[in-house]
């Protein structure tokens, strides 16, 4: 397979990480960035300039990716199927493959150093890769630490305070500050509680956490392995994304399955028509198969059949669907952690006005920008006339 020459734009992402390692990038003019791309900023680790070469990793069996590459100007490169580089490498002294894979080695670890160096500097409250560690830590010291205090109520466990932000720094290294906030958060999502009470060494004094009741831990461990395969697989950044429109239609179905009974392989079954006309009435949403589309990027699937009699009928797993609407609840939260700076109990739950008069989107009722060819919250592509 010959090389391509490419041209890529300022910000034009070169490869990401977690893509297969197909090709050498071999830069002609321009300069590039090695960098983990995240939401708000990047983490820049080093540049990339003209006669440099990136993807080398793959001469030690390196199958992906572990940093993006984006343009930093116009830059001109060359791209070289791996195989032929390879193959050369394969074929070359033996004295040659050693300095080949010592550099390779040296260049990884190099890489690696730099990269949690540069993470170390993140003042993000919540950096995306601690979330999994965070959730994931709180999850195994309240499981091998917690207990039933009530027997009434077997899937409450309770930890004392004080020793689980202990065991927490000591054993996984996270800080009770961060641990604190996690916590939080799980108590404003009424995952968990908070017990309150006076210090023993302070009687007179404010009242101060005494206990952590977690009610949910397999939403907890759902949340912490969901994030953890999605983050490191790479290429998945738009599951880990929160939608403010797509959640709530998430709820809506979950509203409509109320009243429904799981088959023995939990999955939950209704007429579509009623569906469609549940959404119109309880939310003027015309539910369509862009949602659908949406849902599926997001690893959620419906099943749509035809019954004997014509009734189109939609089914799908209740538990997953319910976790998902979970997990989905906790980044959004996340997000506003990392935005504020803490996480804020007393945030008032406030729905969004619709503009008196304004255009609405007829798929999901969200309000349009004038001249809009196209949903901003559910991407439906919209009548010219019904904007104007």
């Amino acid at each position: 397979m010959a090389a391509n020459n490419k041209v890529a734009k300022r910000g034009d992402v070169i490869f990401k990480e977690g893509d297969k390692i197909s090709s050498l990038i071999l830069i002609q003019s321009g300069t590039a960035v090695m960098c983990l791309i995240r939401p708000k900023k990047n983490i820049e680790l080093y540049p990339v300039g003209p006669s440099q070469i990136t993807g080398e990793q793959a001469f030690n069996g390196t199958q992906t990716h572990g940093y993006s590459l984006v343009a930093n100007s116009e830059v001109r490169y060359m791209e070289i199927p791996i195989e032929a580089p390879r193959a050369q490498v394969e074929a070359a002294p033996q004295f040659l493959k050693m300095v080949i894979k010592s550099l390779t080695d040296r260049l990884r670890v190099i890489t690696t150093d730099l990269k949690g160096a540069k993470m170390d500097k993140d003042t993000t409250p919540l950096p995306e890769d601690q979330v999994a560690k965070v959730f994931g830590s709180l999850y195994h010291c309240v499981l091998h630490k917690g207990k039933v205090e009530d027997e009434r109520k077997p899937h409450i466990l309770t930890i004392e305070w004080v020793q689980m932000k202990q065991y927490c720094q000591r054993i996984f290294g996270e800080s009770p500050r961060r641990m604190e906030q996690a916590c939080t958060l799980l108590v404003k999502l009424k995952m968990a509680t908070f017990t309150m009470g006076k210090a023993i060494d302070a009687p007179e004094g404010p009242d101060e956490i005494q206990q952590f009741n977690l009610m949910d831990l397999p939403a907890l461990e759902s949340f912490f392995e969901f994030y953890q395969y999605y983050y490191f697989k790479g290429g998945a950044a738009s599951v880990l994304k929160y939608e403010e429109t797509m959640a709530n239609i998430l709820q809506l179905f979950l509203n409509f399955a109320e009243s429904l009974t799981p088959d023995r392989f939990g999955a939950v079954a209704m007429e579509f028509p009623k569906v469609v006309d549940f959404f119109k009435a309880d939310a003027n949403i015309a539910l369509n198969n862009g949602h659908f589309v949406q849902f599926e990027t997001k690893g959620l699937f419906a099943k749509r059949q035809t019954r004997s009699d014509g009734t189109v009928m939609l089914s799908f797993d209740l538990k997953e669907w319910q976790n998902t609407l979970k997990i989905w609840r906790i980044v959004s939260e996340i997000d506003k952690w990392n935005e504020k700076g803490f996480v804020d109990l007393n945030e008032p739950t406030t729905k969004a006005k619709k503009k008196a008069g304004g255009p609405t989107c007829p798929s999901c009722a969200a309000d349009l920008l004038a001249n809009a060819k196209f949903c901003q919250e559910c991407g439906a592509k919209i009548e010219a006339a019904k904007v104007a």
